[in-house]
């Protein structure tokens, strides 16, 4: 059984609980190990750069890792990526050990917004960051300083993924899915060369909730 949308009212009472942060304020989670946050999807919204680290880490093009991983909206011109889930909404890479305990098979990879999680970044400018309440681990362990420099790197690399598919596609008059390959390519190129986003080991100093 394949699982629903959810509704406009359901979204709306979901965004009313989240726990409102300041950027820098202390925040209390541990993860628990639970996989419930790679059982909601598919949800995880994906840019250019999340694709190519991905895509690299499986030793694959990015085109092939496109067609088997990744669910294409085009909402108004504009085309969302999204991490598929299989027919339970579990994220492909969620595995499960034989204790029973759950890992991520591309951890070092993994999409920003799951190294950021449950911390949510919801604005370009954040004047609040917001917890999901929906993790068991917000409210555990001891207070600890906020990722501030791998908030900044997903700030910096969501505001270059959107201007780039802006210029292609309203100054440049591509259409959606082209643009998004054209996008796609220009990443993987500047990943070849040595861009610092593309480094796993860079990316891992920033830090993570």
């Amino acid at each position: 059984m394949t699982q629903q949308e959810p509704s406009i009212e359901e979204l709306e009472e979901y965004t009313k609980r989240l726990i409102p942060v300041k950027p820098g304020q202390p925040i209390r989670f541990r993860c628990t190990r639970c996989g419930r946050c790679c059982s909601g999807g598919p949800n995880v919204a994906l840019t250019v750069y999340d694709v190519v680290r991905m895509a690299r880490f499986l030793r694959m093009h990015w085109k092939q890792f496109l067609r088997g991983y990744v669910k294409v909206i085009i909402a108004d011109l504009i085309p969302h990526m999204l991490l598929r889930g299989d027919e339970r909404g579990r994220c492909l890479f969620l595995a499960t050990r034989h204790d029973g305990t759950t890992l991520c098979v591309i951890y070092p990879a993994r999409p920003m917004r799951c190294r950021l999680y449950p911390l949510l970044v919801e604005s370009l400018q954040p004047q609040t960051l917001y917890l999901d309440p929906r993790s068991p681990g917000v409210g555990q362990g001891p207070p600890r300083p906020q990722p501030e420099k791998l908030i900044k790197q997903y700030i910096e690399e969501r505001r270059r993924h959107y201007q780039k598919l802006h210029q292609l596609i309203v100054e440049q008059g591509l259409p959606p899915l082209q643009a998004l390959y054209q996008a796609l390519d220009e990443a993987w190129q500047e990943a070849e060369k040595g861009a610092k986003w593309a480094d796993l080991d860079y990316l891992a100093a920033l830090g993570s909730t």
